[in-house]
């Protein structure tokens, strides 16, 4: 649906209401879109895998801005905290990543930057989540920061931006060298999970989640930034860690009160012909597979092919690399292509998560 986007006020029908900007203050929430035209002049509210915690009335909207450059309004959702992931989606090169995101009005407006292999704006269509951790969480292991000091050796990221299921001690985060940073999630130690990693401000420099492990009780994340070519570079960022749930720590489906298809893999074998996921590092329903279609382009199945479809996120773990969704094959199958800066197919290996829309039980 296309229109000019008007304030948001006070609609009740259904028993749903839409807050306005005194009642929804600090509101907590989640929301997931798919913006399936990045050429939109007018805003654009995507029919399907857009959906926000509010209710059906508060439709996630996106606003082309300028060349590369979006707003994406999510009704209800008007803090100053929480954290957001974005993939770029399509054909081309293109990459994608948060320039920013702070309440305006009764909303939480993310923008979102958009360029070409060469660094310059470029319209792209994209997937986007967003939380602000509600005060009764998925019930799994799950976290988030945003790496708001990319060139400080150590530090605590601000309370409202960062967030710890455990209720322990905060996440930190040290500087190791130039682009290479240690996120410290205490509390949430074991193995398996899942990593999704954005860059973050206006440059075009990007961020990918390398590796994770254990040390005692805590999960020790790598994040590696990027510019140019591929060489290292300081960057902001956003980091969410998550084990058997999904990174709006929202409800799994499909328990008694519905809940989220929630799927994840590591995509750990770059040459592999077929292959099934290993599975201390997949979560999902139903089943999982990825087909090599060409250098750098895989045909991945993530399951929960009869819940509600939503969106993906993939994250390359080589160095210096680049992986967006190609396209969604299905509503449980997306194909992932792979690139260098420079917009050559490469094979590697990625991270992969799905979140679909709520289904109610």
């Amino acid at each position: 649906m296309r229109f000019h986007r008007l304030t948001a006020a006070v609609v009740i029908a259904a028993g749903v209401l839409v807050p306005t900007a005194a009642h929804a203050a600090g509101q907590t929430g989640r929301a997931i879109v798919w913006s399936d035209d990045p050429d939109a002049s007018m805003c654009l509210a995507p029919g399907t895998r857009n959906w926000n915690s509010l209710g059906d009335l508060a439709r996630n909207e996106i606003c082309s801005d300028d060349v590369g450059l979006y707003s994406v309004y999510l009704p209800g959702q008007n803090a100053s905290a929480g954290t957001v992931h974005v993939t770029a989606y399509g054909t081309d090169a293109a990459y994608c990543k948060v320039e920013s995101w702070a309440p305006v009005g009764d909303s939480q407006r993310v923008k979102v930057r958009c360029r070409d292999t060469a660094g310059a704006a470029v319209n792209s269509r994209f997937t986007l989540s967003y939380v602000n951790q509600a005060p009764l969480s998925g019930g799994y292991p799950f976290a988030y920061v945003f790496g708001s000091q990319p060139t400080a050796a150590a530090y605590t990221p601000p309370a409202n931006y960062q967030y710890n299921s455990s209720g322990g001690a905060a996440n930190t985060i040290t500087r190791q060298s130039a682009g290479v940073y240690t996120v410290d999630v205490p509390g949430l130690g074991g193995l398996g999970g899942h990593v999704q990693v954005t860059g973050y401000g206006p440059g075009g420099e990007w961020c990918n989640p390398f590796n994770w492990s254990t040390s005692g009780t805590s999960v020790r994340v790598q994040v590696r930034c990027y510019g140019g070519t591929g060489g290292p570079a300081d960057s902001k960022f956003t980091m969410t860690y998550v084990r058997n749930g999904n990174i709006i720590d929202g409800a799994v489906c499909c328990r008694p009160s519905g809940g989220h298809g929630t799927s994840y893999l590591f995509a750990h074998l770059a040459l592999a012909a077929d292959y099934e996921p290993v599975d201390t590092y997949r979560f999902l329903d139903g089943t999982s597979r990825i087909t090599r279609l060409g250098t750098g382009r895989y045909l991945v199945n993530y399951g929960w092919g009869t819940v509600k479809p939503g969106v993906v996120h993939v994250g390359a773990t080589g160095s210096g690399l680049r992986c967006k969704v190609e396209s969604f094959a299905s509503d449980d199958s997306a194909v992932v292509a792979c690139t260098t800066p420079t917009g050559l197919p490469v094979d590697t290996t990625y991270l992969l998560n799905h979140t679909g829309e709520k289904t109610i039980g």
